[in-house]
């Protein structure tokens, strides 16, 4: 974008990477902290979980969609969808397409989400989603990575950048693909158990010393 948009030359470009807070982390699933959230808020069932601004570019209408097709199997019955985050534009689209869900008892808007809950959500969710059309990098999957949850993220932008094989990358286009590979990580105790040991691995790819490095070097270069 830099280039096409404001035409400055590839070389005079650097590209640094920040990292996921390191709150974000595997909690014991025995923790009391962990098992007093889960308690309060009711979070005994099966969840899956998108954690965002709540706008269209985050394509959330296609997470309600999904989990609609997969709740018509009675396998999926217990399983919740939690859509966390603040409302952002046009988020009353999303809003309404629960409402309007055979499964809307099952679909739990939980509102803006403070740092101490994002991390119990995403060490108690059975698997994160993050089918958006742009991101600029998206911490969300990072920071689910590094809570030990599996994550779906789309095949667009930046997100191939971030997570690459460590997850599960979709079309945003291609309803069944996002279907298909929750339905993957819901039933195959393998693939999960795959994608939450990759998911630790790519996270350590991102470090501040490494970011400070690049920083330093890009202003002794200038």
């Amino acid at each position: 974008d830099l280039i096409k948009t404001l035409k400055i030359p590839e070389e005079k470009i650097t590209v640094i990477y920040p990292r996921a807070n390191p709150e974000f982390r595997k909690i014991n699933s025995d923790d009391q902290r962990l098992q007093d959230f889960k308690i309060k808020y009711h979070l005994e069932f099966p969840f899956i979980i998108y954690l965002g601004t709540l706008e269209p570019r985050k394509n959330i209408l296609a997470v309600i969609q999904a989990f609609n097709w997969l709740k018509v199997n009675s396998q999926f019955q217990d399983l919740r969808l939690i859509i966390a985050g603040r409302p952002g534009w046009l988020y009353r689209e999303d809003i309404k397409a629960a409402q309007n869900s055979p499964n809307r008892q099952h679909i739990i808007f939980w509102g803006p989400v403070k740092n101490r809950e994002r991390v119990f959500l995403y060490n108690l969710a059975a698997a994160f989603v993050y089918p958006s059309f742009f991101e600029g990098f998206g911490f969300p999957p990072l920071e689910a990575q590094a809570c030990g949850t599996p994550v779906i993220v789309s095949n667009r932008t930046s997100l191939p950048e971030v997570i690459g094989d460590s997850g599960m990358l979709i079309d945003p286009w291609r309803l069944a693909d996002l279907t298909h590979a929750l339905r993957q990580i819901l039933t195959s105790h393998s693939l999960k158990s795959k994608l939450i040991r990759d998911g630790f691995k790519n996270v350590k790819r991102f470090t501040w010393l490494e970011a400070g490095r690049k920083i330093l070097a890009s202003f002794k270069n200038v």
